[in-house]
């Protein structure tokens, strides 16, 4: 399935606002956590180093003087604690982890080397930096690991309201980006719907060329179109004057041959008959708009209106009644002249045939006709014989028999296909139908 460019664009937009924002967002969020874990890293590592100047051992006692380090480890649920351990027992612990459900590992790191790492106890995240040292004392040392413990609520209130900040800034980032793509969908998209208005228009009849003004890619397609309907109307109206001049030079001597006395004679004037109904004909055939390019909308009821009108009159004799089921402002993307032809025929030869009942559907999508009768129908081997030219079925004196070949010839000219049935009224039923319209 072929997509509009509007809806191609208006994809790729709402793509990008869909995927580029939120991943923006994550991206922002991720490298501020990120940037949040590496600080915890560091203040806790400053921390380990104030409590590794303070240490002082005896007797195998930890001891520490408390002068360098911060307030937060003597101050209980302040978050902050740290823990003096060796291979088997916790030596020493600050004041604020009497409130801290946190129990030390044993690690067994190797003398200089730290971890850090996240730790979960009991339900709560911990943030711990360890580093194993081992402590001179005269003749011997002991090994001793020290252990610096915040918790993650001091980390993720920070991220907390971060993320709250964030959020409310895309929020309006969002707002001002969707009016912006809004803005610059609908500009950029303007002069496609200007184009596509304007070739409606033309199609319609209300103008003959397009005149907007267009971009620079749009410009040489204007003026493509310009040139093939300035051509094909030069064309159209050459073709049309040369057969008019055609028929109007053969009419003349057509004209004194029926003035002629030998015109009188039965054979002749049947031959002679036959040529002025050929010619009428072909100038019909000739002022069919069924191959044209641009189409106008010829609304259906003030012909209809018309032609009843007429038939009425004409076959008032008959108490002919014909019955009109056509929606409101239904019309046909062709010419009037090939209405006028398609429908007079049609609704003529049912007047003919019927007894008092005559009926006509429209459907405008897709267009369709469907002209039926309460006559004698048509029998089904002789159908096809009715789109021959020249061919009759019925017993009427008025005509030439070319009157559902042009028919045919109209219908085919667009497109369309015609088709002859059995009416629910007991006559004929004729159904023209036009896909493309």
């Amino acid at each position: 399935m072929s997509l509009s460019l509007k809806l191609r664009q208006g994809l790729i937009s709402l793509l990008l606002f869909a995927f580029l924002l939120p991943g923006s967002f994550i991206a922002i969020e991720r490298a501020f956590y990120t940037q949040l874990v590496t600080n915890t890293e560091q203040k806790l590592e400053v921390h380990l180093y104030a409590i590794l100047s303070e240490i002082q051992v005896s007797a195998d006692k930890v001891q520490l003087s408390n002068v360098a380090l911060a307030p937060d480890f003597s101050r209980p649920n302040s978050g902050l604690s740290a823990f003096i351990t060796n291979e088997s027992d916790v030596l020493w612990q600050s004041d604020s982890s009497i409130t801290q459900q946190f129990e030390p590992e044993l690690l067994q790191l190797l003398p200089g080397k730290s971890d850090f790492r996240a730790d979960m106890q009991y339900g709560q995240k911990y943030w711990v930096l360890s580093i194993a040292l081992l402590f001179d004392q005269g003749d011997s040392t002991i090994p001793l690991t020290v252990h610096v413990v915040q918790s993650d609520h001091l980390l993720n209130t920070p991220h907390q309201s971060f993320l709250r900040t964030l959020i409310r800034w895309y929020l309006g980032i969002a707002l001002v980006l969707l009016l912006v793509m809004l803005l610059a969908y609908r500009w950029t998209t303007r002069p496609l719907s200007m184009l596509d208005h304007e070739i409606r228009r033309v199609e319609s009849g209300k103008q003959e060329q397009l005149t907007g003004k267009y971009p620079t890619e749009l410009m040489a397609l204007k003026e493509d179109l310009n040139l093939l309907l300035a051509s094909q109307n030069r064309q159209k109206q050459r073709y049309r004057h040369h057969l008019s001049d055609l028929a109007h030079a053969l009419k003349t001597p057509l004209a004194v041959l029926n003035t002629s006395p030998l015109s009188e004679q039965p054979e002749l004037k049947e031959q002679l008959d036959r040529i002025s109904a050929m010619i009428d004909h072909q100038l019909k055939r000739a002022s069919s708009s069924g191959q044209d390019v641009w189409k106008k909308q010829i609304p259906l009821q003030p012909l209809l209106d018309k032609m009843i009108n007429a038939l009425g009159k004409i076959y008032q004799h008959k108490g002919c009644h014909i019955v009109v089921d056509c929606p409101e402002d239904t019309a046909f993307k062709g010419d009037e002249t090939d209405m006028m032809e398609i429908l007079g025929n049609l609704l003529d030869n049912a007047c003919k045939a019927c007894q008092q009942q005559v009926r006509l559907q429209v459907s405008p999508q897709p267009f369709t006709l469907v002209v039926e009768d309460d006559g004698p129908g048509i029998p089904s081997a002789r159908r096809q014989q009715l789109f021959q030219r020249g061919t009759r079925l019925d017993t009427y004196k008025e005509g030439h028999g070319v009157g559902l070949s042009i028919v045919a010839e109209l219908v085919s000219s667009y497109n369309g296909d015609l088709e002859v049935g059995d009416s629910e009224l007991g006559g004929a039923r004729f159904q023209v139908r036009f896909p493309d319209l």
